[in-house]
């Protein structure tokens, strides 16, 4: 419990020093969508890459690959139901979108691999990664257009980040290494993705006041469906058949906040990201409370 809450409170100082920036106005709005796209086009996809290179191996995927197949399932569960709970909570095609999106997706790739690494060291993070790849395919094709407004299209699956599982898989099974250089560059990068995911989050909750952010009551609906029923829906089906280790990976990945994505491409593409903000402020401080309490249940 220890353990988990100082991981937490780390990134979360993070969201704080953004807020307190973006308050004072030392940076100012339009500059998130340069970190957004870095965040996007940069320092995740160097995560990846360097997990898989480093860690993706025959053994692993042998010992690992049911938990590809537990995400694939528990991610068509979600999106049969989210269907319903958004439908009923948003009041436009827009806003309906970000509730099934927030539903679908938690903030693992920003929150969850940091969180995933620090607790259980690179074999944890690669078991997060693993977990979520359906996830990010998902992320990438439709999940991109449904928050940008953008048409669907396959060529979404050539982003850099799918790009980096596929091209972070041959190297970790062919043994090939960069040079030492691209290494550095890889591994600087990919300690980026975290605290720069948290300044942003706070940058863009501090252009909102903070009673708009946690006025709305469907917020915390949404915020309980994601933080309590998902995950506990997840343990109740695996914990009888399967590992801790993997239980453990599933929960952590679905125990997670609201997506940062609902933040970061809209702002992406200078779209408006209300809805996004407000359910990972408040999601975001729910889960000091949810998440060790369920990782402690396991």
């Amino acid at each position: 419990m220890k353990i988990i809450s100082e991981q937490l409170c780390l990134l979360f100082l993070f969201v704080f020093y953004g807020y307190i920036l973006g308050k004072s106005r030392r940076i100012k709005q339009e500059h998130t969508q340069i970190l957004s796209g870095l965040e996007t086009y940069l320092f995740l996809p160097c995560t990846i890459f360097r997990a898989f290179s480093n860690s993706f191996q025959v053994e692993n995927l042998r010992t690992y690959y049911p938990l590809i197949l537990i995400s694939a399932g528990v991610l068509g569960v979600l999106l049969c139901g989210s269907y319903f709970i958004a439908g009923a909570l948003g009041r436009d095609g827009y806003e309906k979108n970000v509730f099934r999106y927030s539903i679908i997706v938690s903030n693992y790739g920003y929150m969850g691999y940091a969180l995933a690494e620090g607790l259980y060291g690179t074999d944890g993070l690669l078991r997060m990664i693993l977990f979520s790849i359906p996830f990010s395919f998902y992320i990438y094709t439709y999940g991109f257009c449904m928050l940008t407004g953008r048409e669907f299209s396959l060529k979404k699956l050539f982003h850099p980040v799918t790009m980096s599982i596929f091209i972070g898989i041959v190297f970790g099974l062919s043994g090939l290494s960069l040079p030492a250089v691209a290494e550095t560059f890889i591994a600087k990068s990919a300690a980026c993705m975290a605290p720069v995911s948290m300044l942003l989050a706070g940058i863009t909750m501090s252009e909102f006041d903070a009673k708009e952010l946690i006025s709305d009551k469907r917020i915390y609906l949404i915020s309980v469906v994601r933080l309590v029923l998902v995950p506990g829906m997840v343990l109740l089906f695996l914990k009888p058949f399967f590992s801790e280790t993997v239980v453990r990976t599933a929960i952590l990945l679905c125990a997670m906040p609201c997506g940062m994505n609902t933040i970061v491409f809209p702002r992406l593409v200078g779209q408006d990201c209300k809805a996004g903000a407000k359910l990972a402020f408040v999601s975001s401080i729910l889960c000091i409370v949810s998440i060790p309490v369920l990782l402690n249940l396991i």
